[in-house]
């Protein structure tokens, strides 16, 4: 059985490189045609792209096991960004178009410009804090797999891993992305469905689940909405994890500059955000109907694995971790490429070479690419425990860029000095936190932002106030976004 699984792995890995090899000649046209697919995607390509990477591999299995491990309470996690999304959707996607930002430094550059853009430097750190551990937590979810299938050594799965995901990245850029994910995306959904359904069979139905819960007293671990301390539980995340997605991902940011419309770029974005709030009761559910069936002993990381080959006939066995390959590879290449972009695009062009050709530009995406895949392995490897990288990546740049972000938009006052005063407070805060070894958690993310926007707020307030030219470029009021539907027709 290892060795058919290893067989059809390799096989399904095969594939993914001739996707990626299919649009060599084309992504390698140009810079734009690498990064952001020519600013062609249709909304189909979008939708599909969008859902390969929100649900990824890390995500599935972290949420799996947290649920089997403390209720189905821990969906808001995950959920909490989606909510948060849909701010992002209604308030500045056809902002973000009007104004062409490829980056999220770009929208801060375009608003502190001074000394020099100095800010890009932060806003890169914060945001490739965020990507490689999102990589990191991908690498972990397939090296998990790959150690229970084959009982190889975890560093050298975690190797594995990094070659095969960087190499067909690399290749071809976004396209290969898009690609790849669409195919993948399937998949995964498929397999989350049937993954579902055979858990459900395991325990012969829904019935001997809830007798079960009832039997321990601990009914409120079936519910998302309701149990004990659930409301508290959800604002918590809501307002430390979730509203970073106010500001949304990097790779969120390439795929609205890549849709050829903004009609594409908004619904593109918002379909498969709802698809995602729901999908991601799956795997919720998933780990929650696991109780009945699983031991104490079993390490949460690899609950599934372990019900697949356990509970499966070979074949479906083998499908099923086919499509848990395909989610976690889908995930992990969107945020290699962002990585890849925001190296080339706001270190390399601003302050190495402003003069850079595209096949530079390109070489330098690649050279991100690469760079952002060796740091996931590096976490991948020291940092086993799955919601811990996401958490611990997401705290980092909501605390130093959330504050900048929103007062870019909304505030006549906040000044660069301000902004960069106020994210070297939040990171020394963030560096004194990880030097004691303190747990990221909801409370302390939800320090750290206040320490950061009381200081930028007090620095810019006791400052000279910032030119009114550059406020208004990018001010949600402003004149330029006057005739800017937020729902595009």
């Amino acid at each position: 059985m290892f060795i058919i699984s290893a067989f059809f792995i390799l096989f399904y890995i095969f594939v993914l490189f001739l996707l990626s090899a299919f649009f060599v000649k084309r992504a390698l046209n140009s810079y734009e045609e690498y990064t952001l697919c020519g600013r062609s995607l249709t909304i189909w390509y979008i939708i599909l792209t969008y859902l390969g990477t929100w649900i990824g591999g890390g995500t599935i299995i972290a949420l799996a096991g947290g649920t089997y491990a403390h209720g189905a309470s821990q969906y808001w996690i995950f959920a909490s960004s989606c909510l948060c999304g849909f701010f992002f959707a209604f308030l500045f996607i056809t902002r973000i178009r009007k104004l062409h930002l490829i980056s999220i430094a770009d929208m801060f550059s375009l608003r502190y410009p001074h000394y020099g853009e100095i800010i890009r430097i932060p806003v890169t750190i914060g945001i490739t804090v965020r990507n490689v551990t999102m990589i990191g937590m991908q690498f972990s979810a397939l090296t998990l797999m790959f150690t229970f299938l084959f009982d190889i050594d975890r560093n050298l799965a975690v190797l594995v891993t990094f070659l095969i995901i960087t190499g067909y990245t690399s290749l071809s850029g976004l396209w290969a992305v898009v690609a790849t994910d669409v195919f993948q995306g399937i998949l995964q959904t498929i397999g989350l469905f049937l993954l579902l359904f055979m858990t459900i069979r395991a325990n012969k139905g829904l019935d001997n689940i809830l007798d079960f819960y009832t039997s321990l007293g601990k009914e409120s671990e079936l519910l998302v909405i309701g149990g004990h301390g659930w409301f508290s539980y959800f604002l918590l995340c809501l307002f430390s994890f979730g509203i970073f997605f106010m500001m949304s991902d990097q790779g969120d940011w390439e795929r609205v500059l890549s849709s050829n419309t903004d009609k594409t770029a908004f619904w593109g974005y918002l379909i498969p955000l709802t698809i995602t709030l729901m999908l991601l009761l799956v795997p919720s559910y998933i780990g929650v109907f696991q109780r009945p069936l699983g031991s104490p002993h079993i390490d949460p990381g690899q609950l599934l694995y372990y019900f697949i080959f356990s509970q499966a006939s070979p074949a479906l066995a083998l499908f099923i971790v086919i499509t848990l390959v395909s989610a976690v590879m889908s995930s992990a290449d969107s945020f290699m490429i962002a990585t890849g972009l925001i190296f080339s695009n706001d270190i390399i062009k601003r302050f190495v070479n402003k003069n850079a050709d595209d096949k530079e530009l390109i070489f330098w995406t690649r050279m991100g690419v690469i760079a952002s895949g060796t740091i996931g392995f590096a976490f991948a490897i020291n940092i086993q425990d799955i919601i811990y990288l996401w958490i611990t990546g997401i705290s980092f740049a909501t605390v130093l860029l959330i504050p900048g972000y929103i007062m870019a938009w909304f505030s006549k006052t906040a000044n660069t000095k301000g902004v960069l005063t106020g994210m070297a407070a939040s990171l020394a805060y963030l560096i004194i936190l990880l030097f004691f070894e303190w747990e990221i958690d909801p409370i302390y993310t939800l320090t750290g932002l206040l320490i950061n926007l009381l200081i930028t707020f007090s620095v810019s307030y006791f400052s000279k106030r910032p030119d009114i030219k550059d406020v208004m470029k990018t001010y949600y009021f402003g004149p330029q976004f006057s005739f800017i539907k937020n729902i595009p027709k």
